[in-house]
C-alpha cells in the first residue's frame, strides 16, 4: 500500500546505455579527470569558443569579452566549474540513471533562456572529448572514448527532453 501521491504512477526503470565495462572505464578515468576538473572545464570552454566563436554570444556573461581575455574571467571559471559538477554527477550516478535523468531534464529546462540547440550541445561534447583525450593521454583508448561518448549522448539527449518540454 502506497501513499496517495503514488497512486497512478508506475515505477519506471531507466538505465544508462553503457555496459558495466564502460561504466568502469568512465569511473577509472574520472579519477584522473577529477584531479584536474576545473582546468578541464576551462579548457573545454576555451576550445568550444575557439571552434565556435559565434556561440560566445549565447552566454550573457561572456558577451563583449575578447577571446584572449576569456580565460581570465571569473564567469568562465564559474560556468566551467558548474559544467564539471554536472559531469561529476554523471559519473557518480552511473547506477542511478532515473534520478540523474530528472536532474538532467531540469538542467535542460533551465537552459531554455539561452536558446540552446542540439548543435550547441554537440559542439560542447566535441570540445570536452578533445580536452579529455588531451588530459588522459595513454588512458584514452578507443573503448574509453566510446564509453565517454555514450555517457554524453545520454546526458545531451536527456537535457534536450527538458529543453523541449513545455
Amino acid at each position: 500500500m502506497g501513499c496517495a501521491s503514488s497512486v497512478g504512477h508506475k515505477a519506471v526503470h531507466l538505465s544508462l546505455p553503457l555496459s558495466e565495462t564502460q561504466k568502469s572505464l568512465v569511473r577509472e578515468t574520472w579519477e584522473t579527470v577529477d584531479q584536474h576538473k576545473n582546468n578541464v572545464g576551462k579548457k573545454m570552454f576555451l576550445r568550444f569558443f575557439e571552434l565556435n566563436p559565434d556561440y560566445q554570444k549565447l552566454f550573457p556573461e561572456f558577451k563583449g569579452v575578447e577571446p584572449t581575455e576569456l580565460e581570465n574571467t571569473t564567469a568562465l571559471y564559474g560556468h566551467a566549474k558548474r559544467v564539471m559538477k554536472a559531469v561529476e554527477n554523471a559519473v557518480t550516478s552511473l547506477d542511478d540513471a532515473f534520478s540523474f535523468a530528472g536532474y538532467l531534464e531540469e538542467l535542460g529546462r533551465r537552459h531554455k533562456t539561452r536558446a540552446l540547440k542540439p548543435a550547441h550541445l554537440d559542439a560542447m561534447q566535441e570540445s570536452l572529448m578533445f580536452t579529455l583525450k588531451e588530459l588522459l593521454n595513454h588512458q584514452w583508448t578507443h573503448e574509453t572514448e566510446e564509453a565517454w561518448n555514450k555517457l554524453f549522448r545520454f546526458i545531451l539527449s536527456t537535457m534536450l527532453k527538458g529543453l523541449q518540454s513545455t
